[in-house]
């Protein structure tokens, strides 16, 4: 698991390497956000989204039947965004109720990668206390399980929130940006930690491909 002094490090060079992306989402969001609900704001949710979080393979098919699957799906993803308790503790058994009521149809399209990019929807437009789920996070914290459904993403959602709960007053408080909601700081931080690391580059001489 990451100690402090690797989230506190992680924190910055995230927000050092990512502030320009992360300020032009919220940019783009905005407006969009203030419109009546309509598939057109959705599936402009969607399109911005899944670029920011460099969903591979997420066609514009795909982006436009996801949308469909979230505007049937409102009734049960409104309530969502005002799912936030003072007391942490019980704000995660409210979004892990929540969680047990979302329909896997939401998972059947692009399936390889739906998941990740939901969570990101989830997080960014839904409400931001639930987690992203992505390889990178799940590398961070050692979390094996990469079975795309919503009971896993349940489970992920415990152990990220669990983990917030762990490092609160000894970190994250100290390195989270103003109104930023912890869950996002530490996201940030797992980003960054379980990023895959770059192979050095081949010693002079060597047989290095063209």
């Amino acid at each position: 698991m990451p100690t402090c002094e690797e989230i506190r490090a992680a924190v910055g060079k995230y927000n050092t390497d990512n502030s320009v992306d992360d300020d032009a989402l919220k940019s783009a969001l905005g407006p969009i956000q203030g419109a009546p609900r309509s598939f057109g704001r959705i599936l402009a949710e969607v399109c911005l989204v899944a670029d920011w979080g460099t969903i591979q393979f997420f066609s514009f098919r795909d982006r436009v039947l996801t949308a469909r699957e979230i505007e049937a799906s409102l009734a049960i993803l409104d309530p969502m965004r005002s799912l936030h308790d003072e007391d942490f503790n019980a704000e995660t058994k409210l979004l892990s109720d929540a969680v047990d009521k979302l329909p896997s149809s939401l998972l059947t399209v692009p399936g390889k990668r739906q998941l990740s990019f939901l969570s990101k929807y989830l997080h960014t437009c839904v409400n931001d206390a639930f987690p992203i789920w992505d390889n990178n996070a799940r590398n961070a914290l050692g979390y094996d399980d990469d079975e795309k459904t919503w009971p896993s993403y349940k489970k992920w959602l415990l152990v990220v929130r669990s983990e917030v709960t762990v490092h609160k007053t000894c970190c994250l408080d100290d390195v989270a940006s103003p109104a930023e909601c912890l869950v996002r700081t530490l996201d940030k931080a797992l980003y960054t930690i379980g990023a895959p690391k770059t192979s050095p580059l081949p010693a002079s001489g060597s047989n290095r491909k063209p």
